[in-house]
């Protein structure tokens, strides 16, 4: 099947019908160098909109020029590599949407030896991205952050690994249920959205559900471990696997995917953590009040601003040295 070009443009500025859709999915899914030339051109239009109006809409003139500029139709679909660097690394492709002023995160696809091709998105510190999967659901990955989906993704099963934070749009699909895989769970969907939280270096996982369903198992043995209805998170241990469910509003815990974040009575640890992933830096602390709590929000202030804002709230000492970043909270 020849690139639909024309129906990945009408993609990209929304305007596909649901057949639409579904026919550039199927096509997305024959092979993984489809599913690469797909990320890059989706790539060099968000990378060229990222600083735009996001409410102004190009032609699709405009469009299609700008993808006739950065690839060679014709020939290879990545001139700067040669066939035998393709052959050896694989495909490379730049990932894609970035929220505004935000660098572009990779994505690489590579074949071991008889076993299955792998595509890797990850997100640097202090950086955030957008993908959207072979099929169609979409998925926002925080700060420092990871994925991986087998090329056999959506034959199946629809199974994504993650590490870091993730929000899952997820296209509904009784045949091919979608799994997120974190290690220790796995969070199985009925065409939800919900975010996860699984850094390494937390000591628990959690998962807010905006709408829909999902259960909870655990990774080894498929031992359930709960069900969340919309607006109720679940808190999971990591070392026991023991979980608690609360109520809560779950758009504030995927604020971030709107370049957002929110403090609702953190605790300095607490704030800390974020702000390291937030900024994409190391923040030490000393002094730090066990007693304190933090309640406000950010939207577009610098680690600056940020760290003034909470001398207003409880007076601190601090010093900045590139991503090194020294405070001390006064008595």
């Amino acid at each position: 099947m020849e690139t639909p070009y024309l129906l990945i443009i009408k993609f990209l500025h929304e305007e596909c019908t649901p057949e639409e859709v579904q026919s550039l999915i199927t096509w997305r899914q024959t092979s993984p160098k489809n599913e690469a030339i797909f990320l890059e051109l989706a790539h060099t239009w968000n990378h060229n909109h990222a600083t735009k109006d996001r409410e102004v809409i190009p032609q699709k003139a405009k469009v299609w020029s700008l993808i006739q500029s950065r690839i060679d139709i014709d020939n290879e679909i990545f001139p700067s590599y040669s066939k035998h660097t393709l052959f050896q690394v694989g495909l490379v492709a730049a990932s894609v949407s970035l929220f505004v002023g935000l660098f572009v995160s990779f994505l690489l696809f590579f074949q071991f030896p008889s076993t299955k091709t792998y595509a890797y998105v990850e997100t640097p510190a202090g950086q955030k991205s957008h993908i959207v999967l072979p099929d169609g659901t979409k998925v926002w990955l925080n700060s420092g952050s990871k994925i991986a989906y087998s090329s056999d993704y959506n034959k199946h099963l629809r199974v994504v690994r993650l590490t870091g934070e993730a929000f899952f749009d997820v296209v509904h699909n009784s045949q091919h249920p979608f799994i997120v895989n974190t290690g220790k769970v796995d969070v199985k969907d009925l065409g939800t959205a919900f975010d996860i939280r699984a850094y390494s270096n937390d000591s628990s996982i959690e998962v807010s559900l905006l709408r829909g369903s999902v259960s909870l198992k655990a990774a080894y043995d498929q031992t359930p471990i709960g069900m969340l209805h919309p607006n109720q998170k679940a808190t999971i241990n990591k070392s026991n696997l023991l979980c608690s469910v609360s109520d809560c509003n779950a758009a504030d815990d995927n604020i971030w995917i709107n370049n957002q974040i929110q403090f609702d009575g953190a605790t300095p640890e607490e704030m800390v953590k974020q702000l390291n992933r937030w900024f994409g830096v190391d923040i030490a602390a000393v002094n730090v009040p066990k007693d304190k709590r933090y309640w406000f929000a950010l939207k577009t202030e610098s680690l600056t601003e940020t760290l003034q804002l909470i001398n207003k709230i409880s007076p601190i000492y601090y010093t900045i040295n590139g991503e090194e970043v020294q405070v001390k909270f006064k008595p």
